[in-house]
Order: C-alpha cells, then structure tokens, then sequence
C-alpha cells in the first residue's frame, strides 16, 4: 500500500492527512486500517513510533456519522499524556470533518468536563478511572457506540486496571467493533481479548530500527537557565546546513525564535497556531534555504521532509518515545549523515537513559568544556550588569521627575502625613467613648442636685 488514496477514505479526511505531511502508510497502517475498514475487530502488535495511533484514528474518523448526538467511538488510555495525545492527533486529522472529540482524564474540572458532555461529542478519549466515574454519574452513555480501542493495553493492565477495563466494556453497546494496540501480548491480554473480541485478526509489525543508523545522537544536561547560552555555542560549533529546533510550545518557540535572531541567528517559527498557507510558505522558504534555523512544536513539524536538514536539536524533550523518534527522524535521512543534540535537565537525566536504551547504539553524553562554563558565566555577568546598569537610568530618569524643593529660603510644603488603614475608625470610637462618658457625668450631677433639694 504506497499511498491513503488507496483505502477510499472520504475527501476531508485525506485532506486532514496531507496537511499533515504524510506520504504514505506505515506497516502497521496499511496492514490494520483496511481491516478496521471492513468492520473486523483488530489486535495490533507494534512497538511506539510505528505510527499506531493513525491506524485505529483513521478508520474511526471514516465510520463517523457527524449528525448523531451520540458518543459513537471510545479510547481508553493508560495514562493522561497519551490521552491529550491521541486528542490533538484526532483533532488535525479530523478537521476538515468538524469532528468533535472530548479528553476525560484526571486532573481535569469535572464539571466542566460534564458540560461539555452535554453538547455534541462524537469521540471520547480518557483514562479508565475518569471515564468509569462518568459513567457511575450517568454523565456519560456508550449505549450506541460504535467502536471501542484499547491503546497500550499491556502497560494499562500492568498498571492495575484490569476491573476498571472489564467494566468499561460490560457497559458499552453488544455489538461494536473493537480494536487492541499493545506492544507484547501477555496472557492478560489474550484473556481479556478473548473475553471482549470478535475473532479479532492478529496484525503484527516486526521491532524495527527505532533512529536512523547514520544519525549521531548526544545529549548535554543544562540548567534551565543555560539552555539558551549552550544553544548558541553548539549552534556556533556544529554549523548546520538546515536545522530544526523542537520546542514544546508555541509560547516557547516564539521566545526562541526572538532570542535566536537578536544573537543574529536567521529562525523561524512552525506552530499550531500558523494558518496552514503560513506554513506552507514558511516550509517553501525553509527547503530553499532562504533561512536556516527551523523552530517548531510537534504537531506542526509531524511528517516535516526536507532534504538537507543535517542537524536536530531537541531545546524541550519530549514527554514520550514516540515523539523524540519523530523528531530525531527529521536529520539523516535518504542515506545522508545527521546529528541530533537534545538538551535535558539533571532532573530529566535518569528518565532520559529509559529513551536511550530504547534506541538502537543509544545516546552519547557529552560535556561543555571548562573554557565554554567561563564563557558563558562572563557572558551573563555582563548580561546582569547591563540589567543593573538599566536599572539605575530607570531610577535616575525617575529621581529627575521629582519636584525641586523650594527656592529662596522659603520651606517645601510639607506632604500630608499618610493615616493608617483604621485609624479614623479608632479616632471616632475614641471620641464616642468621651462623648458617652461626659453624658453619664452629666447625669449623675443633676442626681446629686436633685438629693440635696
């Protein structure tokens, strides 16, 4: 299968596909996405960064029927960040559609989450526990769904959500379709699959090359506060044909951006928020080599193919396998060499070596140099003095607005003397109290006169 065409999705949906720059089916898509499409419940066996998500979102997207109120798709998740994941890779490709999809997970305002339950949702995406306390509240009805996925099903049961899971299914619709992602297929999953699945097709694709063989990846651990200043040095070192810089927001990557050109460093942003011609002529302008420094999130670079990037840089890492392999996919490739630098905190260091063992040859720590740390702390001590140094014209520019004390030996007129939040009200107690203690004096002398009568 070479391209999506072939699959007879509708038009919106392939127009969703392009605009994100896919090319063609992975294994895993073009194995699963026509079975899906007939109907068949699905058992997928494929490791992160295989491009699974695509494949039970495309079908899902297809068998929509837009008009109906009804939740017609759910898909379970183990956890919160793959949940908001799967929402915003659903939401690109399904908006040409109008489709409407619902993250429930926890850390959420429920009740915002039931309102918005209330109007038109056509998928749901969440996390066992949240979507099972919905439905105990009767704010959420699967009575008509249509299909159910089951995304890292190895990982939720390993987690300990296997009752939360079975109940789900028990209250969904008899007759739906359902589909099973896992990276191993332990005797747990068999069961449950047994139990819940309809002769389901097993789809297998085989542990692959995670990161290209040609592209050398390293990582440095930085302050948060140096990030910048090791970013220009291995910027200035590396001297980059074409370069991406991944960044984890659109706020970010427009701060980048501004702190890469005031250093004289030719950049540009690539996110969300861009209109997709601003994309499009950000992207031409980039494979003409027009500038050099590409500054993206995720979302916007998914699918990004230019020849000639030689260099990645990951400014933010990523919260998941499957993102950093994407990224790092950007440089080395059509069989050219490629580096890929990340920059990571000494909090991310231990969680970073889980990645690195993932990958194929892992990844190399390197070190800044000693004559680089003086450097760069020279650098911002001038920074921080050019800080103080405006500071002080703020404060002279402000003393010289202040009015001159009077000329000719006359006295300044004195400021009015501030009065204490309460004081008037203790000043008016006071007086009351004098005024009711006069008033008693004064009645116990006409008493005093009266008995001497």
């Amino acid at each position: 299968m070479n391209s999506f065409t072939a699959f007879q999705l509708k038009p919106e949906i392939l127009q969703g596909i392009a605009d994100l720059y896919y090319k063609e089916p992975t294994p895993i898509q073009a194995q699963a996405i026509p079975l899906a499409l007939e109907g068949k419940d699905v058992i997928g066996q494929a490791q992160t960064g295989t491009g699974k998500t695509a494949a039970f979102v495309i079908p899902m997207l297809q068998m929509l029927e837009l008009d109906k109120k009804d939740v017609q798709a759910l898909i379970m998740t183990p956890t919160r960040e793959l949940a908001m994941q799967i929402t915003d890779d659903i939401a690109e490709l399904g908006k040409h559609l109008g489709v409407n999809v619902l993250s429930l997970h926890g850390g959420q305002d429920i009740t915002r989450q039931i309102s918005k339950l209330s109007g038109q949702v056509h998928i749901v995406v969440g996390t066992p526990g949240r979507i099972l306390d919905h439905l105990r509240r009767e704010t959420l009805h699967f009575g008509r769904i249509k299909m159910l996925v089951l995304d890292e099903a190895d990982k939720m049961l390993e987690m300990g959500f296997l009752e939360e899971v079975e109940e789900v299914f028990i209250q969904t619709a008899q007759q739906k379709q359902v589909l099973l992602f896992s990276a191993t297929i332990p005797d747990e999953v068999r069961r449950l699959a047994h139990r819940f699945m309809n002769q389901p097709q097993i789809v297998r694709v085989e542990k692959r090359q995670m990161t290209a063989e040609n592209t050398k990846e390293s990582y440095y651990v930085v302050n948060q506060s140096d990030k910048l200043d090791v970013l220009l040095e291995l910027v200035k070192d590396a001297r980059p044909y074409l370069a991406v810089i991944f960044a984890n927001t659109k706020q970010r990557v427009n701060e980048l951006v501004r702190s890469l050109q005031e250093n004289g460093i030719e950049a540009e942003a690539l996110h969300g928020d861009l209109t997709q011609k601003k994309r499009e002529q950000i992207m031409d302008r980039f494979r003409e080599a027009k500038f050099q420094y590409l500054v993206a999130t995720d979302i916007a670079a998914r699918g990004l193919d230019v020849a000639g990037i030689t260099h990645v840089f990951n400014y933010d890492m990523p919260s998941d396998l499957e993102s950093y392999i994407h990224r790092v996919g950007r440089t080395g490739r059509a069989g050219q060499e490629g580096e890929a630098i990340s920059l990571i905190s000494p909090r991310q260091k231990q969680w970073f070596t889980r990645f690195s063992r993932a990958i194929s040859g892992g990844v190399e720590q390197k070190f800044l140099g000693g004559k680089k740390r003086e450097e760069r702390k020279a650098r911002k001590v001038v920074r921080d003095t050019n800080d103080g140094i405006q500071e002080a014209r703020t404060e002279d520019r402000s003393a010289e607005k202040k009015p001159a004390p009077a000329l000719g030996g006359g006295r300044a007129k004195a400021k009015p003397r501030k009065i204490k939040p309460g004081y008037k009200k203790k000043m008016q107690a006071e007086r009351e109290k004098q005024q009711r203690k006069e008033r008693r004096k004064a009645i116990q002398e006409v008493y005093r006169t009266r008995k001497k009568k």
